[in-house]
C-alpha cells in the first residue's frame, strides 16, 4: 500500500462493486482501503459487472479499460477518477516472481 499513497486522495473516495447477487462499497484514501456501510459525501464511484468480471479486476488478470471495451463492466465516475482506479489497480495487483 505504501506505494500507492502518492497517488491515493487525501479524503476517501468510495468505490461501489456491484455484481447479480451482492455489492460492496470501499473507501480508498492514503489512510488505506477499508469497507464502509456507507458514504460520505458524493464521490462515489460506481462498478457494475458479473461477478467474474469484478475478480478479473481486483485480481489483476484484465485491465479496466480492456473490460470497459468488451462491455465485461460498466463505471460511473469521471475520466479523471476512471484513470485514478486503472493505475491503482495495476499497481495492487500480485506480480508473479520468476526465481
Amino acid at each position: 500500500m505504501n506505494m500507492l499513497t502518492p497517488i491515493l486522495p487525501n479524503d476517501g473516495l468510495y468505490i461501489q462493486l456491484q455484481w447479480e447477487s451482492g455489492q460492496i462499497l470501499l473507501s480508498i484514501s492514503k489512510e488505506g482501503i477499508q469497507r464502509v456501510e456507507k458514504a460520505n459525501g458524493d464521490r462515489v464511484i460506481s462498478i457494475r459487472g458479473s461477478a467474474q468480471a469484478i475478480m478479473s479486476l481486483l485480481q489483476g488478470s484484465l485491465k479496466l479499460q480492456q473490460q470497459l471495451r468488451l462491455n465485461e463492466l460498466s463505471v460511473t465516475a469521471s475520466f479523471r477518477h476512471i484513470l485514478l482506479l486503472e493505475s491503482v489497480f495495476f499497481l495492487a495487483k500480485p506480480y508473479d516472481l520468476v526465481h
